[in-house]
């Protein structure tokens, strides 16, 4: 989620992932020769192929949006826990998302489920922030004061989805996004480590009005 910027290396929440693989570098230099030397922007990039592979005994996942199906492998994983989810999101107003969260704990209430917005824009009709808080699922507001830029979800603790695709409908359909999945429960700690940092300073949302 991490930008080459001063705020985002400084101020604001982010992460960054480093692969020593030859096909994450062929993957990600596809797409790059797709937008730089064809021109081949958002709709009109060619779909992702062999995108799954493992590297050192890990599951290792590159999707591209909006070409890949990207939202799918999102709800895909959504629906397949078993013990807990958890996210940091930058922006959330992808409505298929949430349903999902709320369809799953509805089928599985033994299922933990917890989630921290950015709060610029978690308050406004289009954010999940208000529905997943109705179905009693705990979502808090981030407590830094300048950007939570995470966009990421840690799924029973063992997989780890994160890349610059925020859970919106832009990213989806239009922008030119990247989202990785990866099977490590070493990997995922360390997630779930930065998740406990940022959930201790964020906050419960106020005002919440359900329908």
């Amino acid at each position: 989620s991490w930008n080459a910027t001063i705020n985002d290396t400084y101020r604001n929440n982010n992460n960054a992932l480093s692969l020593r693989s030859r096909r994450a570098v062929e993957l990600y230099q596809a797409e790059f020769n797709e937008m730089f030397v064809n021109g081949a922007f958002g709709p009109s990039s060619p779909v992702s192929v062999n995108n799954s592979f493992t590297q050192d005994g890990i599951l290792v996942e590159i999707y591209f949006a909006p070409e890949d199906e990207v939202l799918a492998r999102i709800i895909k994983a959504i629906a397949k826990s078993r013990r807990s989810i958890r996210f940091m999101a930058f922006s959330f107003t992808q409505d298929s998302i949430g349903d999902a969260i709320v369809a799953r704990l509805a089928a599985n209430r033994s299922i933990t489920a917890r989630g921290i917005f950015e709060n610029t824009g978690s308050e406004t009709r289009f954010s999940e922030m208000t529905k997943l808080s109705c179905a009693n699922i705990a979502v808090r507001q981030d407590g830094n004061p300048f950007v939570l830029h995470h966009k990421v979800f840690i799924i029973d603790g063992s997989l780890v989805i994160s890349g610059s695709f925020n859970f919106s409908a832009n990213a989806t359909n239009s922008n030119d996004e990247n989202l990785i999945v990866i099977q490590d429960q070493a990997l995922a700690e360390e997630y779930i480590r930065e998740f406990d940092r940022r959930w201790a300073e964020a906050r419960e949302p106020q005002d919440v009005v359900c329908s």
